[in-house]
């Protein structure tokens, strides 16, 4: 009979994975996600952390469940007034940090290293693949403009090397005819005057002038690709770190320990 520490871990890793599988599938199809979501899942981890501490007396409930919860619950509240998280993204962080907040018995992971907070490690794994994507997007540019044989910022060469360079990584070009608009696509560029200019964070406060301004660039000037700005389902990226974290642990502890 599997001893009461691993049936509480794998508990936690099978609630947590279909949380994060259900709602990235609706993060990707709609970029939203019910609050019932959150509401169904945080008292799961609340009871699974009182029955951790009352029944198993294997961790100590200050330091393995408290301590992570309440950082991994701020830094969720900071990314998000900071505008580096979305609603949604928060309370699945919040929510996650309830459900696992500390390294699991019964899970091993490759690399041997994850933080003592596990929560902080699924953060670090999720940035990491994130920053992955900006690969992806240059790479997306750079056969665009070879397979139409055209030059990526046409029209925009006055605008400064570093933010083309940024144009690169975090925005890509997109035919008129296939644009998707908000909640998806924002347009990286503007009329300011008479002229286009580079806009590297989009305004997602109202769909309407996104909406307006991409009209703008295709209608009135005729424009056949348009730079945009596509939003990031972040949720994705935290269920893959999520699952980068128990296959291979934290992969920025590993990396720094192997430099330093």
């Amino acid at each position: 009979m599997a001893a009461p520490q691993t049936v509480l871990s794998l508990t936690r890793v099978s609630l947590s994975s279909v949380m994060l599988v259900y709602s990235s599938f609706k993060d990707l199809r709609t970029r939203e996600v019910s609050n019932w979501t959150w509401i169904a899942f945080a008292p799961l981890g609340l009871v699974l952390n009182i029955y951790e501490v009352i029944y198993v007396k294997a961790v100590d409930p200050v330091f393995s469940l408290l301590i992570p919860i309440l950082i991994s619950s701020g830094m969720s509240v900071a990314f998000f007034y900071a505008g580096l998280y979305g609603g949604a993204d928060a309370k699945a962080f919040i929510t996650l940090s309830l459900l696992v907040p500390h390294p699991l018995e019964a899970v091993a992971p490759y690399l041997g290293i994850v933080s003592l907070f596990f929560p902080l490690t699924v953060l670090t794994d999720s940035v990491l693949i994130a920053g992955l994507s900006a690969l992806s997007l240059l790479t997306r540019n750079l056969l665009w403009s070879l397979r139409v044989q055209r030059r990526l910022f046409e029209g925009l060469e006055e605008e400064p090397l570093w933010k083309k360079t940024l144009a690169l990584l975090s925005c890509m070009k997109v035919e008129a005819e296939r644009l998707r608009g908000p909640p998806y696509q924002y347009p990286a560029e503007v009329v300011v005057g008479s002229r286009r200019r580079l806009r590297l964070l989009p305004d997602t406060s109202s769909d309407e002038e996104a909406l307006a301004s991409l009209e703008t660039l295709t209608r009135d000037l005729g424009l056949t690709e348009v730079w945009i700005t596509p939003t990031l389902p972040f949720l994705l990226f935290i269920s893959l770190g999520f699952f980068c974290s128990l296959i291979l642990g934290d992969v920025v502890l590993w990396a720094l320990k192997r430099i330093f």
